[in-house]
This record gives C-alpha cells, sequence and structure tokens, in this order.
C-alpha cells in the first residue's frame, strides 16, 4: 500500500516544488549576463563615439566659419579604430 502510494505523491511534492521555484526564479533579480555586460559597455561605445561625431562637425563647422581654407588632418576621432570593450577616448578625441 505504501509504494502505491509513494509514486503520485513524489509526482506531487515534486510538482508543487517546480512551480515553487519557477515562482521564484521569476521574482528574484538574476545577475547580469555576460551578454547583457557586452551589450551595455557597446552601448556605452556608441554614444561616446556619437558625442564625439558632433563635437568634430560642430567644430569643424566653426572653423569653416572662421576660416575658409582651415581643414582639420588625420583621421578625425570617430574614424579611428575602437578597442575591444574599453571606452579610452573622451570627447572629441582626446584620450581619457
Amino acid at each position: 500500500m505504501a509504494t502505491a502510494l509513494a509514486m503520485p505523491l513524489l509526482m506531487c511534492a515534486s510538482g508543487i516544488y517546480a512551480a515553487g521555484d519557477a515562482w521564484w526564479r521569476r521574482r528574484r533579480r538574476s545577475s547580469a549576463s555576460y551578454v547583457q555586460v557586452r551589450r551595455d559597455r557597446a552601448a556605452e561605445r556608441a554614444v561616446a563615439v556619437a558625442e564625439a561625431v558632433v563635437a568634430d562637425e560642430y567644430a569643424l563647422l566653426v572653423a569653416d566659419g572662421a576660416d575658409a581654407d582651415a581643414k582639420t588632418s588625420g583621421m578625425r576621432h570617430h574614424e579611428r579604430p575602437v578597442t575591444d570593450d574599453r571606452v579610452a577616448e573622451g570627447r572629441s578625441g582626446e584620450a581619457a
């Protein structure tokens, strides 16, 4: 008789445990995954590059207004290769 009740009791207990575990995981905050961290770093890098592009274009606009012959030399900030995960550049291409 005890063995006949063991299987349904075990299945019922495991179902209750699984439902409680799923409920707990949905409400508990987990730490950021590797993918989320990489996505956040890429977003920060994109914002830094966008700020540099705007600053460079503004500087060119001001320079063209002041002196039509003034030209910038070399590669501008947003044309340089970006390092792996670090945002090493500040605004307008200065090193941080």
